[in-house]
């Protein structure tokens, strides 16, 4: 078995041994997964009692999930930390299993009702770092009151040991990282747009 249940009062007992780490480094809390939005009671107990004790909380999603959900979250998050991985509808299915039609118009939403959000976009050499997935990504996020922070995330080899670990093909074995200086250009045309741009999470 991997993980465990516990309760809310569990985790806030866990949170509270940091607190001065917090109050000293100016951080906080970040929720993510898997998915953190598919135990939407769980979640926003846990933002609720963190709140409570004062501390940031951030949100690391896909966005797929209810609005009614997105919405409930945000009014105890601080900062959404929202993954964007392709802008065409049929190729987001085909990678990921579902369409980013949900996403996007919760990140719309999100946006409308001035929620703190910096974008994520990994960044996958044969998937989705051609010029038109590029150019339309960027388009979007320009079009999104309030957000200008952009985050590439270079792909990384890091999970083939996990799949090797429990015997498991990895499918994306020749796959390589992006060169240094593809991801430099992006984000130097981005920044160019008008975005801020950081390289890596």
């Amino acid at each position: 078995m991997i993980g465990r249940e516990v309760r809310v009062s569990e985790v806030i007992e866990e949170i509270k041994k940091d607190i001065l780490f917090y109050d000293q480094s100016g951080g906080g809390i970040t929720f993510s997964g898997g998915e953190p939005l598919m135990q939407p009671e769980f979640l926003l107990d846990l933002l609720e009692a963190c709140g409570r004790l004062g501390l940031q909380r951030a949100v690391d999603t896909t966005g797929y999930a209810p609005s009614s959900v997105v919405l409930d979250t945000a009014k105890q998050t601080d900062l959404f930390l929202y993954d964007l991985k392709h802008m065409d509808a049929e190729k987001h299915k085909e990678y990921t299993g579902v369409s980013n039609e949900l996403i996007l118009a919760n990140l719309e939403l999100l946006a409308r009702q001035g929620a703190r959000i910096r974008i994520r976009a990994p960044v996958i050499p044969g998937l989705n770092d051609d010029a038109k997935n590029l150019q339309a990504l960027k388009k979007f996020v320009l079009t999104l009151p309030g957000v200008r922070d952009v985050h590439l995330l270079p792909y990384h080899r890091a999970a083939r040991e996990k799949y090797r670990r429990f015997n498991m093909p990895y499918d994306l074995e020749a796959l390589l990282p992006p060169p240094k200086n593809r991801l430099e250009k992006i984000a130097a045309e981005w920044e160019a747009a008008g975005l801020r741009v950081h390289i890596g999470g």
